[in-house]
This record gives structure tokens, sequence and C-alpha cells, in this order.
């Protein structure tokens, strides 16, 4: 007999157990491109055709006289991205009016861009750039460059301000209970709320460019004395060594750095910066794509797609039932359709005489096999969820009510379906809706079909052999090296939040298989008053 190979490659080349992670490749070479020339006109004429001038009308090009050092100066800008008022106010207005009265400070080494940038420019971010790629790179991220006559370089000064949304309440995961502040589309105003909540100078804030044509800039974000070191070295090289010309959302970079290709993702989003924070403080990484509201955060488990942030801001008994509930309505969502044709069609003998008869007496008028039936209002509810999705915000949950409660009417009364079937996909539709995290609600959607049709060919017999099959493959799933279901599958000591939600002050580690640097999260006794009241207690016992 053949066996198939034990472990997986990723954990070959990549774990956080006793395995030593895999070397990070060597970063490839950036080009660095041409240089800038010494004539003026020439660098003009040059960004001219990089940016397809006269055709492109956003990019401003101006030149200006600058009394000290007297000089050609010209400045270029895309219009929309680099924010007006800074640039009249750290750009043109020190070259044209204050260059006048700073003539009594000269560079050491007499350098007109050493006295423009020291002296001139009113900006907390001055560079100076060599190449006229490094300058474009700038320039469309939202900077201002700053060419000089007789200078083959090149000031950037930092005018980005764009116009985004402002921080509003998070839509994908609304709560009723704690913050309701939700990340946004500018990349700094996302790290600025995590710094906000984590105020320690461990939170480490790193940048990092992927697409070649894109250029996005994405953050990962992590605590310098907590994560393990493994983590941050294997996020860093699957970002790094990404070679694709666009990512435009964290979901494409949450699929171009996942090793595994399942139905279910490994890497967690959320639009919440209370629930980044909770996992980077629990040894996570979380990564910030430049123009999404979503943050991606990881390893995780399976057990954190079932969680809410709300689960810690109420008592712990309240968190505990929020938690089985939504695990009962998993089991709801994604089994009952296929579970009652299997029961119906092969084993009729499961169901009591006064329920068999009352589902006979249902169905006698009913011209549709049990299984097309279930298709049918199975779709027709599907259908019902994205017109409520599309329609406008205002009229959308009405329509989806009103359209649910039409059809359902019409179809029961024109004998296509039974009244018992649309009280299944009813329960089937409410129990998904329950599940907080939206990747496994498109999750739920494709199982129940799965298991519908399974639970049509095989009875119950198929609808066991795929949760089988659906377990094993869970089992062998892994997140950036972490088991998917751990701590259950390996069996590891579990902190007190994993699985359920415990009292705030008895939980004092870290999730064991993150392999956090530092394991403990408060000490043994959390609540120093309850000291006291311990050695009175053991006083009076000694007694």
């Amino acid at each position: 007999m053949i066996f198939p190979r034990r472990g997986r490659s990723e954990r070959v080349s990549f774990s956080l157990g006793e395995r030593p992670a895999k070397k990070p490749e060597e970063p490839r070479p950036k080009q660095h491109g041409k240089s800038w020339s010494k004539n003026l006109d020439s660098n003009v004429e040059q960004l001219k055709r990089v940016f397809h001038l006269p055709d492109s009308s956003d990019v401003v090009i101006r030149e200006v006289s600058c009394a000290y050092p007297k000089a050609r100066v010209v400045i270029a800008f895309i219009e929309g991205l680099a924010h007006s008022d800074k640039v009249l106010m750290s750009v043109l207005q020190p070259l044209m009016l204050l260059s006048s009265i700073r003539e009594h400070h000269e560079s050491k080494t007499g350098d007109p861009v050493a006295q423009i940038k020291d002296a001139l420019l009113a900006s907390g971010q001055v560079e100076v750039k060599r190449t006229i790629d490094e300058s474009v790179e700038a320039m469309v991220a939202g900077d201002t460059i700053v060419l000089i006559q007789g200078q083959d370089r090149a000031l950037t000064v930092e005018t980005k301000g764009w116009e985004h949304r402002t921080v509003q309440q998070a839509v994908s995961e609304r709560i009723v209970r704690g913050p309701q502040q939700g990340f946004v589309e500018v990349l700094r105003v996302n790290t600025a709320l995590l710094r906000s909540m984590i105020r320690s100078p461990d939170l480490v804030v790193e940048n990092i460019e992927v697409g070649r044509r894109t250029k996005t800039q994405c953050a990962i974000v992590y605590m310098e004395s907590i994560v393990n070191e493994k983590l941050t070295t294997e996020i860093r090289r699957r970002i790094g060594s990404l070679d694709v010309d666009a990512v435009l959302s964290s979901g494409k970079l949450e699929q171009l750095i996942e090793t595994s290709h399942s139905l279910l993702p490994t890497i967690i989003s959320t639009e919440r910066p209370d629930r980044a924070a909770h996992f980077i403080l629990e040894g996570a990484i979380a990564i910030l794509v430049s123009g999404d509201p979503f943050a991606l955060l990881a390893p995780v488990t399976i057990f954190a797609f079932l969680h809410s942030p709300e689960d810690h801001y109420v008592r712990w008994p309240y968190g505990n039932m929020l938690r089985l509930i939504r695990v009962l309505a998993l089991l709801i969502a994604v089994l009952l359709p296929g579970t009652y044709i299997a029961i119906t069609n092969y084993h009729p003998e499961m169901i009591p005489p006064v329920l068999l008869f009352s589902l006979a007496a249902a169905r006698e008028m009913v011209p549709l096999p049990l299984p097309l039936e279930v298709m049918l209002m199975y779709f027709g509810f599907e259908l019902i969820r994205e017109a409520g999705i599309r329609i406008p915000s205002p009229f959308g949950p009405t329509i989806g009510i009103v359209g649910a409660l039409l059809v359902g009417e019409a179809a029961v009364s024109a004998s296509l379906v039974s009244p018992i079937m649309v009280i299944v996909i009813a329960i089937t539709g409410v129990a998904s809706f329950t599940i907080p995290n939206q990747e496994v609600g498109m999750l739920i959607r494709v199982a129940t079909l799965i298991f519908i049709i399974v639970g049509s060919l095989l009875g119950l017999f198929g609808i066991v052999a795929t949760m089988y099959a659906v377990f094993c493959r869970l089992f062998s799933l892994t997140s950036l090296g972490v088991p998917f279901f751990a701590p259950v599958a390996p069996k590891q000591p579990a902190a007190a939040d994993i699985l359920t939600v415990g009292p705030s002050w008895t939980m004092e580690t870290r999730p064991v298989f993150l392999r956090p640097k530092d394991t403990r999260s408060q000490p043994g006794i959390a609540r120093q008053w309850d000291i006291d009241s311990l050695q009175e207690e053991q006083e009076r016992n000694s007694k």
C-alpha cells in the first residue's frame, strides 16, 4: 500500500516549531534608472515625456525664480494627489518670497541644493533624489519635486493630500458595545488608528512596496517585544518576493501570500482597528494595504473566524453564549437543507410518524421532487439576498424582506413548494447571517449547496462522508506555519480566549501555538487589590 507523504511543503520550509525557517531570499536589486542631468531644460523635457505631457492634464510643471541662491527652479506635482495649500505654503512661497530674506544663510559646502533644502523648503520631509525613477515614484505618491538649474539632483517635498473618506463606523463588522471606528483607504490614517490604541514604542510599522506598475504601499504592523521573529521574516519574504503588475486590494494580496488554496481562507480580514490591535497584542501580524479599508491578520486559527470583537466587551458568560450560538448557526446553515433531503428521501424511519404524516400532507400537491424543490428555494433566497445588497441602502432591506415574503407566499399558494420548505430555507438564511466574517459567509453558501447535492445523491452516508473529508482537509491546513485547528489538533495548552471567553482577570497567557517572545500578557494576580484579601484569607486559615 502506498501512503501519501506526511506533512506539507510549507511546514518543511517554514514552521514556528523546531524546524528552522527557510533562509529568506536576497531582495532583487532595484533598477536605479536614468540620472538627472545638469541641464534644467533637458530635465523638464524628460519629465514631460515620462508623464506624456501635454496629454496628461493633471500634471503641473511650473518654473519660478529663486532670489537666493540665484537660480532657475522648476517645481512639478500632480494635481489632486498633492495638497494645493501644502504646495503653496511649503514650496512656492518659500522659493518666491522667503528666498530674498534668507541670503545670510550659507551652506557649509556652498551647495544650492543644500541651501534650498535647509533654509527654504518648509516641510517635515525633504529628500534628495538622484534618479528620475525615484523622483517620479515620489511624485505619483503625492509629493512635489524641485529641479534646480545646474544640479543633477532633485528635491522631493512631502505634500500628500488627496481626498479621502474620514474615519467612520465599520460597515461589515458592526457591534453594539465597543469602539465604533473603522479603517479607511488611507494607509497612514490606519496606522495612526492602531498607534492610538497601542501606545507603545514596541509597535513597529514596516513599509513595503508591491506591484511593478501600481507601486502599492503596504505596511506590516507587529509588536517587536511579542511577535515571533520567524513570522516577520516569512511575511517579508512572501510579500517582498511577489512579482506582479498590480496589487490594488487586500483581497488580492491575501491570495498571493497564502500557501493553501482552499475555499476557507487561512488569513482573516477585518475592518476594525480594535480587533487588529487585539491580534497584534497576542503575537500576530497585521498587514495594511493602501487604498483598502481592511487589514489582514495572520497567523490565525479556524476559531477566529467565529469570534466577534463584541465577545470581549460583554461579560464572559454572555460572550460564551454568543460563540455557542454562532457554532450552532454554522452547523444549521451548512447541514440543515441537505440533512432534510437525506432524511426525507432515504431515511423516513427516523422521522416520528406524526411529523412524517404532516410532511407528506404538506407535499401532497407539490409536483416537484424534493431536491429540485430545495434547489429552487435556495437559489430564490440567494437572488433576494444579492438584490438586497446591490439595491441602494434605504430600499435594500425593505425590498429584501418584502420580496422574500411575497415570493414565499406566492410559491406556497401555487403549490410549487411546501410550507415546511419555506421554513427550512428561512432558518438556513437567518443562521448564515449570524457569522461575523464575510468570507466565511460566502463559504457557507457554497458548502450548503454542496451538502444539498450530496444529501440528494447519497443520503446521510454522503453527508457524513463529506463532513469527514472536510475535517481532514481542515486538519491539514496551516496559517503561516500554525496548524489551522490549533489548539485542538494538535492538542496544546490554550489561552482563555481561543475557544471560550474567560474572565478578564484570568486571561494571563498568549496563544502557545504563536510561540511569542513574551508568553504572559498579565501576572498571575492581575487585580492587585485582591492580594490583601488573599493574605487575610491565608491568615484566617492558618489560625
